[in-house]
């Protein structure tokens, strides 16, 4: 009796076996596509009387996995192709998924008087970016967007929106990337006025040693005055690169993110705990001026320490490293060659 129903117990699983495998895969097939499926929604902000904004504004928001509550936006600010090849590279994509965000491109968004945006957030951007994350948040039936923290990224006059918006909503913003940012007076970096909560948030400042618009002094100005009254800041330079995006980046923003995000507490800016490293670099003359006709600088002698050794001689602050990977990725970053001189003619 035992033997016949062993026997036929062996013949259902043989039987039920290979049903069951393909039903195991088949959902693990699911559970990855819905992992991997990219849902779009486009929304669109009009201008209020009073702001400098001349046409309405344009989002688009991508949820990169539907089942999940979202944790956060990277709002990268348009401008131009290489921002979007930065806004849907597949690192960028893996990062987002890995940390539970949304990624949210604005668009468009020219001021009155001229083509370029207008960079001071209290004459419209500000209320607008704000304004649309709460329409998609309805839209899409998540309503945590609606006080969800954002990662803002801006190149050049969005870097200084970038650099503002800290100051217009500290509440809501987790970090901040400006790649080669600046405007024209009154509205470059050096007129950014922070304080209080603004300067607990972490800020990733990159220029390049060749850029002869924004150029390096007054970036490293604006880095230098905060850094100096415990905001958690990096000031990294790429000394072969002129104005361009920051495709070149890519490596250190995300390994410089995944720290920020990974350790909740640097938002509370412990600087002189001995945590992380400070970071040091010598400047180099280049001999090229930028439109101002400022010096460009360029970052030899990279060196990071932890905060309780001495600081090196001869070396300026380049700010605070929360882990190794983001010192070594910092390093990197400064002799990285210009992935534009390949295609230049």
């Amino acid at each position: 009796m035992s033997r016949s129903w062993s026997m036929g117990t062996c013949y259902v699983w043989r039987v039920l076996l290979p049903t069951l495998t393909l039903l195991i895969a088949l959902v693990s097939l699911s559970d990855c596509f819905a992992q991997s499926a990219v849902t779009s929604f486009h929304t669109i902000v009009a201008p209020k009387p009073g702001e400098d904004v001349a046409d309405p504004c344009q989002y688009e928001l991508r949820i990169l996995t539907e089942r999940k509550r979202i944790h956060g936006l990277f709002v990268v600010f348009e401008r131009g192709p290489e921002l979007q090849h930065f806004y849907e590279e597949p690192e960028v994509a893996a990062f987002a998924r890995e940390h539970d965000l949304a990624m949210l491109m604005p668009m468009g968004c020219p001021a009155k008087d001229h083509g370029d945006i207008d960079v001071d957030p209290n004459r419209g951007l500000g209320r607008a970016l704000l304004t649309a994350v709460e329409q998609l948040s309805v839209m899409t039936k998540h309503p945590e967007l609606k006080t969800a923290p954002l990662i803002v990224l801006g190149f050049s006059g969005a870097g200084a929106l970038a650099g503002r918006l800290v100051g217009f909503a500290p509440d809501r913003i987790e970090a901040a990337i400006l790649s080669h940012g600046g405007q024209v007076a009154p509205l470059n970096l050096d007129t950014i006025s922070l304080s209080g909560a603004a300067l607990k948030i972490p800020e990733l400042i990159l220029v390049g040693g060749k850029d002869g618009v924004v150029g390096t002094e007054v970036a490293y100005s604006y880095f230098s005055k905060y850094w100096r009254l415990g905001a958690p800041w990096l000031f990294a330079t790429q000394n072969d690169a002129n104005h361009f995006c920051n495709e070149d980046a890519t490596d250190l923003i995300l390994s410089w993110l995944t720290a920020i995000l990974d350790n909740p507490g640097s938002k509370q800016a412990s600087m002189g705990v001995n945590r992380g490293y400070y970071a040091f670099f010598r400047k180099e003359p280049t001999g090229l001026f930028d439109h101002d006709h400022l010096p460009l600088m360029g970052a030899v002698g990279l060196k990071f320490a932890q905060p309780s050794q001495v600081t090196p001689k001869d070396a300026v602050p380049a700010g605070w490293l929360p882990s190794k990977d983001v010192a070594l990725s910092w390093e990197r970053f400064a002799n990285l060659p210009d992935h534009h001189a390949a295609v230049k003619p």
